[in-house]
Order: structure tokens, then C-alpha cells, then sequence
């Protein structure tokens, strides 16, 4: 109990001494610049930042922002195991389909936004790109969590007779449990950051890439900065939530 309460308070001296590094290049900066137009005081963003809870405009973007990156997560997620599964059981399957990925995962984010907003509109533009940018990521992370998995064991499940989805079961899902809430509750956050940027090339209504666009327009950068904030703490809050929630859930799948 000792050992765990020392770790915590350690975690948490670690982030102050970050925040407080970060509050003082920050206001540094400010102070450099001299111009609130160009690098607002910590001290104005903070004001803003209390100012934005009180706005019906505010709690509207994050509602919508945050449906976006809920169901892009669930739209990759499910595809991520489901492709994961095909790959581990059929070797042709995963040859296949690992060259469609590393080419998703090298596409322009801008670029494809522009299509997307084309194609599917302001709104289904940055679930999709969301999408294309944690699907591979989730891919890529798992296959080299389950790389050190020996090939004796894959040979035992053969030889007993174990049926593929037996196979992923016994085998492959708890190798990849190991690492599975670090890496989704990562992918999250990435996804956060990809639907706020095509919400904001896409000037999507009623989400925080457009707040992020108007304060712009309107020269407001003490509000950008606070809405920036907003992002970067759902976006933390978030994954420490599916973080905390996986690990309990996949504790007793690992390997």
C-alpha cells in the first residue's frame, strides 16, 4: 500500500513540475511578445477558460465533438479486432491487408479532410478521418504486442485440434490484452485530436473545432487558447477513464 501511495504521489509531482515548466515558457513567451493578439497571458486564457463553461455554444460543441470521436472510436475499434482476428488466423489475409493500412496511415490528414468534406459533409468528414487515423494505429500496435508470443504455442493449438477462433482465444487475445488499454485509451486521444482538426478545416456546426474557428475569425485568442484547454483536458480525461476501466476488465485475459 506504501509502495502504491508513493508511486502516485511521485505521478502526480511529476505533472506539476511539467504543468508548471509549461505555465512558465507560456508566460514567458507572453511577456516577450507584449502583444494578447499574438501570445495571450496565462492569466487571460485561464480567465477565458472560466468564462466558456458559461456558454450554452460551449456545451453544445463538446457534446458534438465528443459524439464524433465516440463513434469513430467504436467504428475503428470494431474494425480494428475484427481485421485482427482475420489477420492472426489467416496468413494470406494479414499479407493482404497490412500494405492497405501503412498506406492509410501515410495519407495527408489536410488533403483528406478536403475529400472527406466533399464526400460525406462538415459532419461525417471528421468521424471518418478520425477513423482512417486511429484504425491503423490500433493495427499496428497490436501485431507488435502479440510479436513476442512464441510460434511453440500457436504449434500446441494446432496439434490439439483448437479451432481458429480457439486459437484466438487461448492464444492471441491474452497477449494482446497485455497492452490493449494502453493502447486504446492512446488511440483515443488521437482520435480527439483528429475529428477537432477536420471539425475545424470543415467548419463543422456545433463542435469545438468551430469555436476554435470563430475565435480565430473574430480575433480572439485568449478564447482559442481556452477552447485548446477544453480540448486538451477531455482528451486527458478521457483516457485515463478507458485506461483505468480496461485495465480492470482485461486484468484477467493476460498472458
Amino acid at each position: 500500500m506504501k509502495t502504491i501511495k508513493k508511486r502516485v504521489l511521485t505521478d502526480i509531482l511529476f505533472v506539476a513540475a511539467a504543468i508548471a515548466i509549461v505555465l512558465t515558457v507560456w508566460y514567458v513567451a507572453s511577456v516577450a511578445v507584449d502583444s494578447e493578439f499574438i501570445v495571450p497571458s496565462p492569466g487571460a486564457a485561464f480567465r477565458s477558460f472560466g468564462v466558456v463553461f458559461e456558454t450554452e455554444e460551449f456545451w453544445s460543441g463538446l457534446g458534438g465533438t465528443g459524439i464524433r470521436c465516440v463513434i469513430g472510436f467504436a467504428v475503428a475499434f470494431v474494425l480494428f479486432i475484427v481485421t485482427f482476428y482475420f489477420s492472426v488466423s489467416f496468413y494470406t489475409f494479414g499479407r493482404i491487408i497490412e500494405p492497405i493500412l501503412s498506406a492509410i496511415r501515410s495519407l495527408p490528414a489536410v488533403a483528406v479532410t478536403l475529400i472527406l468534406i466533399l464526400s460525406a459533409g462538415p459532419d461525417g468528414a471528421p468521424v471518418i478521418l478520425g477513423v482512417t487515423v486511429i484504425y491503423p494505429i490500433m493495427y499496428s500496435s497490436a501485431k507488435s504486442r502479440i510479436s513476442s508470443a512464441p510460434t511453440e504455442l500457436k504449434e500446441i493449438c494446432r496439434l490439439c485440434g483448437a479451432t481458429k477462433w480457439q486459437t484466438f482465444r487461448v492464444l492471441w487475445f491474452p497477449y494482446l490484452a497485455g497492452g490493449l488499454a494502453e493502447n486504446i485509451a492512446s488511440a483515443f486521444s488521437y482520435n480527439v485530436k483528429a475529428v477537432i482538426g477536420a471539425e475545424i478545416l470543415a467548419q463543422t456546426a456545433s463542435s469545438l473545432g468551430m469555436l476554435m474557428k470563430l475565435s480565430q475569425i473574430y480575433l480572439q485568442p485568449e478564447m482559442l487558447v481556452a477552447y485548446v484547454i477544453c480540448a486538451v483536458v477531455f482528451a486527458a480525461v478521457a483516457e485515463l477513464l478507458l485506461r483505468a476501466v480496461l485495465g480492470v476488465v482485461l486484468k484477467k485475459f493476460v498472458a
